[in-house]
């Protein structure tokens, strides 16, 4: 009994002689990020497409499920997602959809902002798009969609998410027609601001 008595006494005196005195000016503060490409009011969107891409994404539009504008997004909600674009391929019968997530926060190493990845472990990998878009097929030509979106499905990366901040998806479609190579056909990235 003495000798365990004796031994947390000396892991005390140990553990107090390392311990190293934090100054005020040392402290990690967590701090928020601005709001990077105006996200704080509006949906950022472009085209990450390679050069052998066929799908040209124009535009797109975010509104509930009564056609009026949403912003920021609520992501427990279902939503209209409206998109303009151009397809210079064949129709597409099917096409897989792999989706990487970001936001947009301080780094703990740099104490820089910049978008860090969520990680899904594959669970945005393979979402069937006409599926889950109910929009095949995508015809060759203009192609002017209205997506409903409900995301509850995914409620579990969701809850990763910080709100109140600005996110990122990377969204790659890919071609599954019968004899493809399901070689890309288009890429985008949204950058928004999520409730």
């Amino acid at each position: 009994m003495l000798s365990t008595v004796f031994a947390l006494s000396a892991l005390a005196v140990v553990s107090h002689s390392l311990a190293i005195p934090v100054e005020s000016a040392d402290r990690i503060e967590l701090a928020s990020c601005p709001f990077p490409n105006n996200t704080a009011t509006a949906l950022n969107m472009y085209s990450c497409s390679n050069s052998g891409d066929t799908i040209e994404v124009k535009w797109v539009r975010i509104t509930d499920l009564n056609g009026v504008d949403m912003y920021p997004i609520d992501p427990r909600k279902p939503f209209i997602l409206e998109l303009v674009a151009f397809n210079n391929g064949p129709d597409y019968e099917d096409n897989k959809v792999d989706v990487r997530v970001f936001e947009y926060q301080k780094s703990w190493s740099t104490g820089q902002c910049g978008w860090a990845e969520i990680p899904t472990f594959g669970a945005l990998n393979g979402i069937d798009g006409c599926e889950f878009a109910h929009n095949c097929p995508l015809t060759s030509g203009d192609l002017d969609l209205k997506i409903e979106l409900d995301l509850s499905p995914y409620s579990n990366i969701i809850s990763m998410l910080t709100a109140n901040s600005a996110i990122q998806l990377n969204i790659s479609m890919k071609d599954f027609n019968p004899g493809s190579k399901h070689e890309e056909i288009t890429c985008v990235v949204a950058q928004l601001k999520i409730n």
